[in-house]
């Protein structure tokens, strides 16, 4: 499969040039990455008056598409051409030679996303033109369609997320951590999320915490290493979660693999569901969201534990009669 006319090539990507093998690591609890060390990851940066920004990240799909997370885009910035996007870089402040910066040509939500419930929180931006492949910018691989994804292990996270959760701050050096994936039914469970995850996420992380995606990590990569290949696979894209780092409440993904039919639609132009947010309204989420465009909630006056509970029942209920209705 060709890379170009806004296709993705499911057989050459996840080169990583500059890195042979990844070492052990145990972001919040994670560790700066090397140079190199995931070429396809990007920074989503929106302008402010001190410059621009970093708010979310992003995988490199080809020399001129995208992915990140739609909640992305719940920031009040909505002149998108303002927006940089930062393919290659490590060090934010620092980049290296290699490093490009684009903007944003185009940018597609998808067209069932619910902002309440982070439900289909996945979207594509079309670069405003190519970028050319080096050591330090490669595309991402996503998963074959037959790829038994919960078998998975080696799995990472990368992203210049903060890296504590009372921090305000982004990391300025890209921030990596290997973290597990979680059974949906452990997820799930009472003392987890109650329900509140669907069958289109993932859900990694440590029953313990300490380790975990955060603010500013959004629409990034989940990544997990297929054992044949050695090839590291863009599993999901991050998402939403309680907190950062805490026990029982791991970072919730949105699976890649259920949208490889409206990614490849939507690249090539042939899916007309697709919505641009610069037509969005801003609104507001139950969850989370892991981006620096949203202002975290404060810690005090939770809703007590029962009451989270009903909320995510009926969210889960009225997720599982919707489900069929708006996957596309």
């Amino acid at each position: 499969m060709s890379c170009a006319n806004g296709a993705y090539d499911l057989d050459n990507c996840g080169s990583r040039p500059m890195v042979k093998e990844m070492k052990h690591s145990r972001i919040v609890g994670g560790i700066d990455s090397l140079p190199g060390a995931w070429p396809w990851l990007v920074s989503v940066q929106i302008p402010t008056r001190k410059g621009h920004r970093h708010s979310c990240g992003a995988t490199l799909l080809n020399n001129k598409w995208i992915l990140t997370a739609s909640h992305c885009f719940k920031t009040p910035e909505k002149d998108l051409s303002a927006w940089k996007i930062v393919i290659g870089a490590t060090q934010l402040s620092a980049p290296n030679p290699e490093t490009a910066q684009r903007k944003i040509k185009s940018a597609y939500r998808h067209q069932n996303y619910i902002p309440m419930t982070e439900y289909n929180d996945i979207a594509l931006i079309e670069l405003d033109r190519p970028v050319h492949f080096n050591s330090f910018i490669q595309p991402g691989c996503l998963p074959k369609p037959d790829l038994s994804i919960l078998n998975m292990t080696h799995c990472y996270v990368a992203g210049w997320g903060i890296t504590r959760e009372d921090y305000v701050t982004p990391a300025d050096i890209l921030q990596e951590a290997k973290i597990n994936l979680v059974p949906l039914a452990t997820c799930n469970s009472t003392e987890w999320y109650n329900g509140a995850v669907t069958s289109l996420n993932l859900c990694a992380g440590f029953e313990k915490g300490g380790v975990d995606s955060c603010q500013g990590d959004s629409g990034g990569p989940l990544v997990c290493k297929e054992e044949v290949s050695k090839t590291y696979i863009v599993i999901g894209v991050t998402s939403w979660g309680q907190g950062c780092a805490e026990a029982k409440h791991p970072g919730i993904y949105t699976s890649t693999q259920p949208y490889l039919d409206w990614i490849t639609k939507t690249m090539s132009g042939t899916h007309t569901g697709g919505q641009s947010p610069v037509d969005m309204m801003k609104t507001n989420s139950k969850h989370t969201s892991r981006s620096m465009a949203i202002k975290k909630p404060s810690t005090s006056g939770n809703v007590s534990a029962t009451s989270n509970g009903l909320v995510y029942c009926l969210c889960s209920a009225l997720l599982s009669v919707l489900h069929t209705y708006l996957l596309v």
